[in-house]
């Protein structure tokens, strides 16, 4: 039987709490939550205080739910479960992250960049796992309540633990990073994703090579060697003593250096070079940036000293995350359609990447909610998807957000463009547009909507299970 992931005293020592009735001390905590309806037995429910919510109005919620105990700043004398009292239930999860991270022993590798983040933590939590016991970030959750949640449900006898880290702002990543104390930091690429919060892109590298700060001694720093800001993030590793630099990319420089990715109906057939030895695995992603994030990935799998052949073997089996780029086909509304949702988030750097994927299945009908966060480049950066628009030559092109309304004036005009006001317009007018046979493109920004759509459409789709699939024990790699 496995050891709980806390014990009652070391749950009160690490986040220095007492016990609202002392008489009576809290069974073991096998889970820790910030959301009452995810709570069940054996669960701490921490209640955030948020500035749309307050988590101490759901005590309740989480005890019925089953929640093993409550940390609280604000006790309730009629709670049905145990309550540990702190001053600040936020500050108090990130002791609680630290120090679920300090008594871990195995290998962490912390991850960064403007864009690929939750992709490639994904890809190396899917490779790892064949290698030993192994505990990653929750779908995107790498700011700074996301990575307190993830290292304080950090098992103590993992053998490799990943973390994604996110910034809005100069300062959060070496916040997060001191708690992270990666022993391997990988930075995918740096763009203007965060141009609203920052003066320049030289201000994004700055703020994103903070994830070296943490980087613990004899450390190892991952980088795409594409990247233009590559010395400014090499010096930054240097300066943080990082024991060896491994780059990757499409280049001739790069150590682990992408070939070659042909796709197909499920994928693609990556070929690569590392260490004058050349590499070959299947992938069910569709697109250059998925290829290129894998040889970052394997960059880390080779600086765990692992098998580098058996791990690329295992991406074969690695799915393409939910709103990144998954294909679906499917019946909606008596039409056969293929659904490319990539609906999760959007930027200059990954519109440009998705387009780029679907060159050789072009889509009818593009579903574009606009790009936030882009500040006063807002409008250039929109009218520049127009020529990669144009050159996909799609049907119809249904907008949502101003941003997106104003750009899509510049599409040919053999695409029919509408704009709609809100996600029902738009289901509205994909309805009335929608073709047997299309092929159905849908991405945006998290806040801009998109996804909402999204899920409209699958909730009325028929999905087909994917034709020649590849097998559940692993695909083929060869190293030559």
């Amino acid at each position: 039987m496995s050891a709980p992931l806390w014990t009652c005293d070391d749950l009160m020592l690490a986040c220095d709490g007492a016990l609202f009735d002392p008489s009576v001390a809290c069974a073991p905590i096998s889970g820790i939550e910030i959301d009452s309806r995810n709570c069940s037995s054996g669960d701490l429910f921490v209640a955030l205080v948020g500035d749309q919510q307050d988590g101490h109005d759901f005590l309740a919620q989480a005890a019925n739910a089953g929640a093993t105990a409550c940390l609280v700043s604000r006790p309730q004398n009629d709670l049905s479960t145990i309550q540990i009292i702190v001053d600040d239930t936020l500050a108090s999860l990130a002791s609680l992250g630290a120090a679920g991270r300090n008594r871990f022993k195995g290998s962490m590798i912390g991850v960064t960049g403007s864009v690929g983040k939750t992709g490639t933590k994904d890809m190396l939590s899917h490779i790892l796992t064949n290698f030993g016991k192994t505990h990653a970030s929750k779908r995107s959750y790498n700011n700074h309540i996301g990575v307190p949640i993830t290292l304080s449900n950090l098992p103590e006898d993992c053998d490799f633990a990943i973390q994604e880290m996110g910034m809005n702002a100069a300062g959060e990543i070496a916040s997060l990073t001191s708690l992270v104390l990666p022993d391997i930091a990988m930075i995918t690429r740096i763009t203007n994703t965060h141009s609203g919060f920052f003066d320049t892109m030289e201000d994004i590298a700055r703020a994103k090579a903070e994830i070296f700060q943490g980087l613990k001694a004899g450390g190892i720093a991952v980088l795409n060697l594409h990247d233009p800001f590559l010395p400014q993030l090499k010096k930054a590793a240097d300066k943080a003593g990082a024991e060896r630099i491994i780059t990757f990319g499409c280049e001739d420089k790069a150590d682990f250096r992408l070939l070659e990715a042909r796709q197909n109906d499920i994928g693609m057939s990556v070929r690569g070079e590392v260490a004058g030895h050349e590499l070959t695995f299947d992938m069910q992603m569709h697109g250059v940036h998925w290829a290129q994030n894998a040889f970052g990935v394997l960059a880390c799998v080779e600086a765990l000293g692992l098998d580098l052949e058996m791990a690329a073997a295992h991406l074969a089996t690695c799915q393409t995350p939910e709103g990144r780029g998954k294909r679906l086909s499917g019946q909606y509304r008596h039409c056969a359609i293929t659904l490319i949702d990539d609906s999760y988030n959007a930027s200059p750097a990954s519109m440009t990447a998705a387009f780029a994927s679907m060159k050789t299945t072009p889509p009818k009908i593009m579903i574009l909610s606009e790009m936030l966060e882009l500040g006063k480049d807002t409008t250039p950066e929109h009218n520049a998807l127009i020529p990669q628009i144009n050159a996909l030559s799609p049907r119809v092109v249904i907008a949502l957000g101003p941003a997106m309304h104003a750009a899509i004036s510049g599409l040919d005009s053999s695409i029919v463009s509408i704009v709609a006001t809100d996600m029902n317009a738009a289901l509205e007018i994909f309805d009335t547009v929608i073709k047997d046979g299309d092929v159905v493109f849908i991405k945006g920004s998290l806040g801009s909507g998109s996804w909402r759509v999204r899920d409209a459409i699958l909730s009325k789709l028929t999905v087909h299970p994917s034709p020649n699939a590849p097998s559940r024990n692993g695909g083929n790699s060869h190293a030559a």
